[in-house]
């Protein structure tokens, strides 16, 4: 039996049979695009088929063409710009899609990694032309297959776990306070105290935050569906803040940039700025400096920061961590709360003691 698909108004049927290649086509009528089909299927079993003429497209062509149809709907379209153009511009570019063999992805692959990438990139960028080629593959007909599924993927191992002491989070603020975007220090805090993502900031507006209520609403995410943020009094303090600079300056955003980026540009000098102070203030002090004093720090660290702080607590549950964090599953929250084990001995002794004592079994009075 033919497959049928409805596309908008349009009706797409396609028929596939071993021996031969896809075929396609689109109808107005149900009807007429199941005759087709059947048409079509008769004709190959009595070996009348005639495959139509068809020009394969290069791959380069390709993603031109997916990024027009597909990509321009996907929320990275900005971040993908990039890699797209890469792979258009590399030696795979000029080739006819249905001659790519997993042999030629493979070394693009390794060609990659040779250039010094790192394997979750290496990974994303297959993952990005794996897209490319299941389209054409199932939407376009142009290939029998993704020769993508035959490439291995690098192994990645680049889980995250940094978070910051009390002494690099009052560094940032000295840092964040001296920057020339005077956006900044509110920016990071309300960061450190919602886990908030950057392009969420970017994106939330004045008009979707209830300060009366400690509420923020973020249309905009990455997992595609609005959520409520529970604001803490230092959240509330700085994004009130940031509201009173967009109204004086008739803006509907609550920070003065659209692009995530420029957030993660000047966190960056910030984090230099605050190290430097920091070696300053170890020399003056005439004691040694730590290596690892904001070493390597990144602005999406301060989502695991957030998120570690909150779960440390203990005062929250698993399911209001997942409110606070936007995770749709507690492994994903796995990622980002991160609780040493001398915090936990540390609440394991406290829970002792109070067991010893009597006070954990004794009942609230009031």
């Amino acid at each position: 039996m033919p497959t049928i698909i409805k596309r908008g108004d349009r009706f797409l049927v396609r028929v596939r049979r071993n021996g031969f290649d896809p075929v396609s086509q689109t109808f107005i009528r149900r009807a007429d695009a199941l005759a087709w089909g059947r048409k079509v299927e008769v004709d190959m079993q009595a070996g009348r088929w005639v495959e139509p003429s068809k020009t394969v497209p290069t791959l380069k062509e390709a993603i031109a063409e997916y990024r027009r149809r597909v990509a321009v709907n996907l929320k990275g379209e900005r971040d993908y710009a990039y890699a797209f153009k890469e792979i258009e511009q590399s030696a795979l570019g000029a080739q006819a899609i249905d001659r790519l063999r997993p042999a030629d992805l493979a070394k693009w692959r390794d060609q990659l990694a040779a250039r010094g990438l790192k394997p979750a990139t290496v990974a994303r960028r297959l993952g990005l032309l794996s897209g490319v080629l299941t389209w054409c593959h199932k939407e376009q007909g142009w290939i029998r297959d993704n020769p993508m599924k035959a490439v291995r993927k690098p192994t990645v191992r680049d889980a995250r776990t940094r978070t910051l002491d009390a002494e690099e989070v009052r560094y940032l603020g000295i840092a964040t306070a001296a920057a020339r975007a005077k956006w900044l220090p509110d920016a990071v805090a309300v960061l450190i105290w919602t886990a908030m993502r950057r392009s969420e900031l970017v994106s939330l507006r004045c008009a979707d935050v209830d300060l009366a209520r400690s509420v923020a609403r973020l249309h905009t995410t990455k997992n595609g569906d609005a959520r409520d943020v529970p604001l803490a009094p230092a959240a509330c303090a700085a994004l009130g803040r940031l509201i009173d600079d967009a109204k004086a300056q008739a803006r509907a955003g609550v920070l003065p940039i659209e692009d995530p980026e420029a957030i993660s540009f000047a966190f960056r000098r910030a984090v230099v700025r605050a190290r430097a102070r920091y070696e300053e203030d170890c020399t003056a002090g005439g004691r040694e400096c730590d290596p690892a004093f904001l070493a390597g720090v990144r602005l999406h660290d301060l989502r695991h920061h957030s998120i570690s702080m909150w779960a440390r607590t203990g005062g929250l549950s698993l399911f209001e961590l997942m409110k606070v964090s936007g995770h749709r599953s507690p492994r994903m929250l796995a990622r980002y709360a991160h609780i040493s084990s001398e915090d936990l001995a540390a609440k394991m002794s406290s829970q002792s003691m109070d067991q010893a004592t009597g006070r954990a079994a004794a009942p609230a009075m009031h």
